[in-house]
């Protein structure tokens, strides 16, 4: 095999490429959702792809995490005439720029490979010259494999499919899903004169598989599964449940966290909830009776205060909790200290307890239900905003409550 003298090793990390990379599969999952199918070398190589829009080289720089670098050459007395396109170009794709001489052809694009290649990274190439205009693949010019025997690399065929429904050629936007397919690569050596056949051959095998399909995020679908079964009402349980004892997490946020994975479920999770909610809340009141008092991590001395307030009347007392922010545990508690009957406190709790998840599901689940096509593909960004707001949220009640101590 000739020695690679032009080609460079992979330049490995670099914060652009992965902020591109980053960029461009969370616009592509916003927009209708994403997928790659297959695996690459991870090596210099010539990416050929069919072209039908212009948001090809976005769904490819999306599919290759930033190691692989892929990288577009442009004309530049086109795309890099204007200061603003060509920041543009620079910032959204990381294209090199390359002299169209004599009109362009080869010589452009062995100058563009020279440029990429030779840092190591991998040349994307469009060798049907032009977007289609009908989605189907059109004919292949043989410049790609001249590159890849030229510059001793391997051919990588990758059918794009979903963009020309996406971004049509002349048309508008239109949301749906993209899928990127990456064949197998196809070595210099097995590459005959400028005979494309084998690419042709991929390409059309992974174009003919079908459309592009919805993306799913995995901690989506686990959640759904969960819902659907016994899993997904046994931890609404014993959610409950443990927030009546210590847990410092409210039992609607399993229905935030969980439950809006499969809307339609949450209503029962609220009737589980609820009894786990009950369940807690009777034994922490007796544990305290017996001396026994559970940790209750997040309080303060106010809210304890407050509940032993409220439960000095009776079991009546524990609808004060559903908007004041103090943790039922601590009802619990002061029920237990109270002395408060086991059989009216368990029917005001079910009560009191059930209206309010059933308020707040009915919100969570309204929201989820509107949301639900942009949650199944970004549950995990999700789960992190609602994480924070919630921390947040419970950082400014404890703060509310330190303050009614001190004051």
């Amino acid at each position: 095999m000739t020695a690679r003298r032009r080609v460079g090793l992979p330049p490995g990390f670099n914060l652009a490429g992965a902020a591109r990379h980053t960029f461009w599969r969370n616009v592509f999952h916003l927009v209708g959702g994403y997928k790659v199918r297959g695996a690459a070398p991870y090596e210099a190589m010539v990416i050929v792809a069919n072209h039908s829009s212009h948001a090809d080289t976005p769904a490819l720089i999306a599919a290759f995490p930033a190691p692989y670098k892929p990288v577009v050459v442009a004309a530049e007395d086109y795309w890099f005439d204007k200061a603003w396109m060509r920041l543009g170009l620079k910032l959204a794709i990381g294209a090199v720029p390359v002299h169209r001489k004599g009109g362009g052809g080869y010589a452009g694009l062995v100058e563009g490979a020279q440029a990429v290649l030779g840092a190591g990274s991998s040349l994307l190439v469009f060798p049907e010259g032009t977007r289609s205009t009908d989605g189907r693949l059109g004919e292949l010019r043989s410049g790609a494999v001249r590159i890849a025997r030229e510059f001793d690399v391997p051919i990588l065929p990758v059918a794009i499919v979903g963009t020309h429904d996406l971004l049509p050629k002349g048309g508008r936007l239109h949301p749906g899903p993209v899928e990127v397919r990456l064949g197998h690569p196809i070595q210099p050596e097995d590459l005959v004169d400028d005979d494309m056949s084998p690419v042709v051959h991929q390409l059309e095998a992974l174009l003919a598989e079908g459309p592009a399909t919805w993306s799913e995020s995995r901690t989506w679908q686990v959640l759904h599964r969960a819902m659907d079964g016994k899993a997904g009402m046994a931890g609404a349980a014993a959610w409950g449940f443990a927030e009546g004892i210590s847990w410092p997490v409210t039992m609607e946020m399993y229905l935030a966290v969980v439950g809006v994975a499969n809307p339609r479920r949450i209503l029962p999770a609220i009737g589980w909830l609820t009894a786990g909610s009950v369940a807690g809340v009777l034994v922490t009141s007796e544990l305290t009776r017996r001396g026994l008092r559970p940790p209750a991590p997040l309080t303060t001395a106010s809210m304890r205060a407050a509940a032993a307030e409220h439960m000095a009347v009776g079991a009546r007392g524990v609808w004060k909790q559903a908007a004041n922010g103090v943790p039922v545990k601590l009802y619990a508690a002061a029920a237990g200290d109270a002395g408060v009957p086991r059989i009216p406190l368990a029917v005001h709790t079910a009560g009191a307890r059930g209206a309010r998840a059933l308020a707040m599901g009915a919100g969570i689940g309204g929201a989820a239900a509107i949301a639900h096509p942009v949650l199944r593909r970004f549950y995990v960004p999700y789960l992190g905003v609602l994480g924070l707001g919630y921390a947040a949220g419970l950082a400014l009640v404890i703060r509310s409550w330190r303050r009614r101590s001190s004051g």
